[in-house]
């Protein structure tokens, strides 16, 4: 069965779950704990894949000088979509306000808006750059930067360019490829991962309830999703691929890691799929798939900025009973977008970090009504999450279409 049907099937299966035993204790309990030891599976078979797969994959695109192609596409996609999608979303919130489900009424004006000090940004940016990368490379359990950089070096001088490299370079893509045959694994048995995770997102959200009171909000949420993913992503991609690849072609084909994205709203458990699946099924080669898309983790956070912008616009709109002014709203967008490229540093809280962080950054004193985001987490980033799944999705298949490296993938042969 093709992986987009049974991660559908799997998650139709996880809602008639929670319809039945939502409501037991155990049933939540149970589901959490599995849920979260699957989580930690993604994250061992992530690290390996990304360290062996992105070294024989910078050693290959310097082999065949793609790697001015690699890094141009790579980096224009990544800001293309994060100014476009906050820019969406502050559109979405300027014409279609929203309040969020606020704990509290109190909240400043945040018509004057100003900077933190500029010492608090050097203090998130040094945590970034670890100082002894090869012992943080041991201790990688939730970010992949310290991964990269020790995969880069590697890679950058593992270039097949003598012959007593030669065997080197033979040897870490036999584990690369090693390591796709697990992740392939990973990605066709991933929906009996996903209908677990699915039935503790469904059953958490029964139990909190917070989203039956905030009709608006959620109403809000689904539609920029749906307007993002059905029209703004699919046109940008067009555009930057001269309309020769149907883009919704790429988003039922990548239905598997979105949906696990979406449950568990950690990247580290849909990467696996998303590195496999952008091979198999949407043709990337595998250099491209190990490349850009562990990349994307890091750079291609628009998804999460936009659902950070929604929410702390919202927030604000609760807090202090009026529209925030259009000033107000480009500011928290552009806020949003940038610290979107920090937010992998607290993997399963992007969107909470976004949030948390560009109020501060603005200097916008809610009185603890931010903290209400920690109760929609599972749905805010969740939804974060699914949409920079198919960032990285459409990130890869861009890249190897400027390269001329990519190869149409019959449905037949699809996993």
């Amino acid at each position: 069965m093709k992986t987009w049907i049974s991660y559908l099937a799997a998650t139709a299966l996880g809602l008639a779950a929670t319809l039945l035993f939502g409501e037991s204790g155990i049933f939540q309990q149970l589901m959490y704990t599995i849920t979260a030891l699957l989580v930690q599976l993604g994250g061992f078979v992530l690290i390996p894949l990304v360290f062996f797969g992105f070294s024989s994959g910078i050693a290959s695109l310097r082999k065949d000088n793609k790697g001015g192609v690699f890094a141009r596409t790579t980096i224009l996609w990544s800001l293309l979509t994060t100014v476009f999608l906050v820019a969406a979303s502050a559109l979405v919130f300027r014409f279609f306000p929203s309040n969020f489900p606020a704990s509290t009424s109190a909240g400043t004006d945040a018509s004057v808006l100003s900077m933190v000090a500029p010492q608090s940004l050097s203090t998130l940016f040094e945590s970034m750059l670890p100082i002894n990368p090869f012992y943080t490379l041991a201790n990688a359990e939730s970010f992949l930067l310290p991964v990269l950089i020790i995969a880069l070096v590697f890679g950058y001088f593992l270039k097949p360019n003598v012959e007593v490299i030669r065997p080197a370079y033979v040897t870490m893509n036999s584990l690369s490829e090693t390591m796709f045959r697990l992740a392939r694994a990973f990605s066709t048995t991933g929906h009996f991962f996903v209908f677990f995770a699915s039935s503790y997102f469904f059953s958490h959200l029964q139990s909190e309830g917070t989203i039956f009171v905030a009709e608006l909000f959620l109403l809000m949420l689904l539609g920029a999703t749906l307007i993002v993913l059905l029209g703004l992503l699919p046109l940008l991609f067009a555009l930057v691929t001269a309309f020769k690849i149907n883009p919704y072609k790429v988003l039922y084909r990548m239905l598997a890691p979105a949906s696990a994205a979406l449950f568990t709203g950690s990247i580290f458990f849909s990467s696996p799929m998303t590195i496999s699946l952008s091979r198999h099924n949407l043709g990337c080669q595998k250099r491209v798939s190990a490349t850009a898309v562990p990349l994307y983790t890091l750079i291609g956070r628009g998804g999460s900025a936009m659902i950070a912008t929604l929410s702390i616009l919202s927030l604000l709109y609760a807090a202090t009973g009026s529209m925030p002014a259009d000033k107000v709203i480009l500011f928290v967008a552009l806020a949003s977008a940038l610290f979107s490229f920090a937010s992998p540093l607290y993997l399963g809280y992007e969107v909470f970090f976004i949030s948390i962080i560009a109020l501060q950054f603005l200097k916008i004193d809610l009185y603890g009504a931010q903290m209400t985001l920690v109760a929609m987490m599972p749905i805010l980033n969740g939804l974060g999450i699914l949409i920079d799944s198919y960032i990285a999705a459409f990130g890869a298949t861009y890249t190897c279409h400027r390269m001329g490296v990519l190869i149409e993938s019959s449905y037949s042969d699809v996993l």
